[in-house]
């Protein structure tokens, strides 16, 4: 992947994240899309994990600044680099963190399997444009100066926020998990 810093290389990494995970999610028959291995989570699981994940940060890139501010504060510090979050977030899964409340999969085993897969992949890919949609309304250093709460890793500023989704897009979408 090629260096993830100025907010249109973030526009272009989440694009081409969204375009691994139409092809990744894609791949998958509809039987296979929603089979769970064990306590493995199935393609579908992993999917609906990244809806819930991705429309709130979209939400929140859509609403003012100074609401942001008034809800979360403002960083005290300055971003950390792409790396730097996908080491963190790494280290919190090795210390087995795990995907917890709101964030978890509804688990499903649909009547039309083909008719579902295709609808929730719509809306992922529906949510991926309104992220990708709402970050045009922000500027390159506004993405330092407002910050969001993450399960596992604390307040991140908005610019690490979107670093994470775009590793966090990326690690769901594949079979090693990395």
């Amino acid at each position: 992947m090629q260096p993830i810093q100025t907010k249109l290389e973030i526009v272009s990494a989440l694009q081409e994240s969204s375009k691994y995970m139409q092809e990744w999610y894609s791949s998958f028959s509809a039987k296979e899309y929603f089979a769970r291995h064990g306590e493995v989570w199935s393609a579908s699981d992993n999917v609906d994990h990244l809806i819930k994940a991705i429309k709130p940060i979209a939400k929140a890139l859509g609403l003012p600044k100074l609401a942001l501010h008034a809800m979360f504060g403002k960083p005290d510090r300055s971003s950390k680099s792409y790396e730097e979050i996908c080491s963190l977030y790494r280290a919190e899964i090795a210390k087995g963190a795990v995907a917890s409340g709101s964030f978890l999969p509804q688990q499903e085993d649909p009547a039309d399997p083909e008719e579902r897969k295709s609808a929730i992949l719509a809306e992922l890919f529906k949510a991926m444009d309104k992220l990708v949609l709402n970050i045009e309304k922000w500027d390159d250093p506004s993405l330092d100066e407002a910050q969001l709460p993450h399960p596992l890793l604390g307040n991140l500023t908005m610019r690490e926020m979107l670093y994470f989704t775009v590793y966090h897009n990326l690690r769901h979408a594949s079979k090693d998990g990395d």
